[in-house]
């Protein structure tokens, strides 16, 4: 008996000191994907495509997409035409495969100058404009009503399907109201705002649907405008907006933290920032500011 214990005993022992199984990789879906390239970014692994519906996924659009192998867009140039594999894993996206099958002629828009190159793009200390917006309750808001308190602006439109894009920017944003629900010296101190540029589908009615969606408490709010004022409002904040006539819209990301003096805190570009960070900006901006009335 005792002989069988032991023998139980060095079992279990090795079994405890086994390495575990590597996690399963993540759950990813795969759709086939065909457009024309608008531009190639070869340093680090991007393309611009102009694609047709992408079957079960989404409609037509343009939009910047990573490449996993970037030796399969080396020969790759602006005008291509090309089919590719869309990867859509549950915090990310991007292309595989992508092979040449043909050319065309560049839309006119796609060699358009971006809003944004003529417009100042404001930076840490600048003054917000007071460009009015309206809400997701049909209000109108302006960065300039928020003197007081401290906030969070980025750009989004409610079709975007890509999951690093804007969905990405509506999870964050639930984490800072998350976050600042539960902080004594953030608490009614926060605002949020997240900006459509796309109006024509994101209607105040749009907007609010999208907000009870993600669970928007009353310190965020969703808003847009006319597409000329809401290009030009993005486009201080850094963000290219490109139209074309079918109504697909290119654009990138960029988030700013706005103080309570109404001035720039901070501006991050892309989605490489956290829920966190922004908090310690937020938490920086109020320090010495007055509680808001």
């Amino acid at each position: 008996m005792r002989r069988l214990v032991a023998t139980a005993l060095t079992v279990t022992a090795l079994a405890s000191c086994a390495p575990a199984a590597p996690p399963p990789p993540p759950k990813a879906d795969r759709y086939p994907i065909a457009g024309q390239l608008l531009g190639v970014q070869l340093d680090i692994g991007q393309v611009v495509l102009k694609h047709g519906e992408v079957v079960g996924y989404m409609g037509a659009m343009t939009m910047p997409f990573p490449v996993e192998d970037r030796a399969s867009i080396r020969e790759r140039r602006p005008g291509d035409l090309v089919t590719a594999t869309l990867v859509v894993e549950p915090t990310r996206y991007y292309l595989e495969g992508v092979q040449k099958v043909g050319t065309a002629p560049l839309p006119a828009a796609a060699t358009a100058r971006p809003v944004a190159e003529g417009v100042h793009i404001l930076g840490p200390g600048d003054p917000v404009p007071a460009t009015a917006l309206t809400d997701h309750t049909g209000q109108p808001i302006r960065l300039t009503d928020w003197s007081g308190s401290a906030g969070v602006v980025t750009f989004i439109y409610t079709r975007c399907p890509l999951p690093d894009f804007c969905p990405l920017m509506d999870q964050r944003f639930a984490e800072i109201q998350t976050i600042a629900a539960g902080d004594a010296a953030l608490r009614g101190r926060v605002r949020l705002l997240s900006v459509s540029f796309d109006p024509d589908m994101d209607t105040s009615a749009v907007l609010a649907a999208h907000a009870a969606r993600v669970g928007a408490g009353p310190g965020w709010r969703f808003a847009t405008a006319p597409a000329g004022t809401v290009d030009r409002f993005a486009a201080e904040f850094g963000v290219n907006v490109i139209r074309e006539a079918d109504t697909t819209i290119t654009h990138n990301l960029r988030t700013a933290v706005i103080g309570p003096d109404g001035r720039v805190v901070a501006a991050y570009s892309g989605n490489d920032w956290t829920a966190g960070t922004l908090v310690d900006d937020l938490r920086r901006a109020l320090a010495t500011a007055p509680a808001s009335r």
